[in-house]
């Protein structure tokens, strides 16, 4: 069998043709005997070019000479790529290129075992990144022996056929705090100054949040969204290809399409609901950080308009403001058509610590819709029938639901009542058009008497 040669007339097109052996070894031939040599060729060509466009050299410079302010912007409108694209080409190709002192005397590249194995066509730019930028806030500190052996040993783990560019900088991570130990705390107190979390502004009924985390911090989140991500406790669901009428009751869940980013945010949306209810969470005006939401009593009597919360801009729908109604960390403030408050929700109306707990046991400890394993410290409590019609705030009419499934309980279709004081779910018609409610099992002392009583019956 032939390499795929992309210069071949029609190579692109027939590529949807390849078999499955051939169309991997086609991905390897144009990285391997293509790709880096074009990476190593436009790293070369981004630094020289910035080199003869330096600024001391006036109308000198091959950027003054083009009409241009700098060697990137020669660079982009020659290449048509964009300007991070360039700067990055541009500082990644600086370490990669022989040097000169002042009395032109030439001194190797900074990274040369870097160089040489990308001029070779060993190494990617995204393998070469991964040692450079590690490696380089080393380069003044470390011992210059022990840098070029970390560079040498990083070149060769980068030869491995499985190895990856984030991988190699993992390796590179830890060679530079091997070899450069005293960099790590002023790393630390630098990064500690970064330290920090925007809110921006409304943006498509969305408020971007942007900023960095100490590794610590950042550490304790990944290990929080792992713990409550796993695989083993993602709700499953059927394939659309599978019948729902054939589908047992029991084993019908509730279907979640949300994206990895989506799930993240949901679990960040319980964690502060959690620390909304802590006791130990600080008190904000001798109170709970209780959010406020205003609405109007006309919107919410005819279910119609908007809600706002307080230091949002952003509007809410009336059905998410009578779903908020819910939970004991907001409160409601309703004004008459002249914007008077004629209401004010009392924040106790919230479930309180000791009905919390006994609906917690009773749901298991658990997100009670079929197939969620939320953990209930993160969970809400779902007044069946609603607050705002008169749902009273008692144990027989309170259910764990997560951020996620409270949220979009009155879209999804399904639908939970308390029968014999324990929850059941109905399914939507799309899932099982015969839409028979089902009694969620997850107390393990309830499923324990049903075992009991299944023994029972077969004695």
């Amino acid at each position: 069998m032939t390499n795929f040669d992309p210069f071949a007339p029609g190579a692109v097109l027939s590529i949807r043709h390849l078999g499955d052996n051939e169309l991997v070894d086609a991905a390897r031939t144009i990285e391997e005997e293509y790709g880096r040599q074009l990476d190593a060729a436009r790293l070369a060509i981004a630094a020289e070019v910035e080199h003869r466009s330096w600024r001391m050299l006036g109308s000198d410079s091959l950027a003054a000479k083009r009409g241009c302010r700098s060697g990137t912007e020669l660079l982009e409108r020659t290449t048509g790529a964009a300007v991070n694209t360039i700067r990055k080409r541009i500082r990644l190709g600086e370490k990669l290129r022989d040097r000169s002192n002042l009395v032109g005397e030439a001194w190797p590249a900074e990274f040369s075992v870097v160089a040489a194995a990308m001029a070779e066509g060993k190494l990617s730019q995204d393998f070469a990144a991964a040692i450079v930028d590690e490696l380089a806030p080393a380069a003044h500190r470390a011992n210059p022996d022990h840098l070029r052996a970390a560079e040498t040993a990083l070149v060769e783990s980068a030869a491995t056929p499985t190895m990856t560019a984030g991988e190699l900088r993992i390796q590179a991570v830890v060679w530079r705090a091997y070899i450069d130990p005293d960099g790590v705390a002023p790393d630390e107190e630098e990064a500690l100054a970064k330290r920090g979390i925007r809110l921006g502004r409304v943006n498509g009924g969305l408020v971007p949040i942007s900023g960095n985390l100490t590794p610590l911090v950042a550490g304790q989140l990944e290990r929080l969204f792992n713990a409550y991500l796993t695989p083993r406790r993602e709700p499953a669901f059927r394939p659309d290809g599978d019948a729902p009428a054939e589908a047992e009751p029991d084993e019908l869940v509730i279907r979640v399409d949300r994206t990895p980013d989506q799930k993240r945010h949901d679990v960040l949306g319980g964690i502060l609901s959690a620390a909304a209810r802590d006791p130990e969470t600080p008190k904000l005006n001798g109170a709970a950080p209780t959010v406020l939401v205003t609405v109007s009593a006309e919107d919410l009597q005819n279910v119609t308009g908007a809600g706002w919360i307080d230091g949002i801009d952003a509007p809410l729908s009336i059905k998410t403001v009578r779903q908020l109604a819910c939970t004991a960390d907001t409160q409601t403030v309703i004004l008459d058509q002249n914007g008077a408050v004629i209401a004010l929700g009392s924040p106790t109306r919230g479930f309180t610590p000791q009905q919390r707990k006994a609906i917690a046991a009773r749901d298991g400890y658990y997100c009670a819709a079929p197939g969620c394993g939320a953990p209930g410290d993160w969970c809400e409590i779902h007044h069946v029938m609603p607050h705002a019609e008169g749902g009273p705030t008692e144990i027989d009419n309170g259910v764990l639901l997560c951020w996620h499934h409270h949220r979009t309980l009155g879209r999804s279709g399904w639908e939970i009542r308390i029968n014999e004081g324990v929850p059941e779910f109905r399914p939507p018609s799309w899932m099982d058009p015969r839409r028979e409610w089902i009694r969620v099992s997850k107390s393990k002392p309830r499923i324990l008497a049903q075992l009991k009583r299944a023994l029972r019956d077969t004695g």
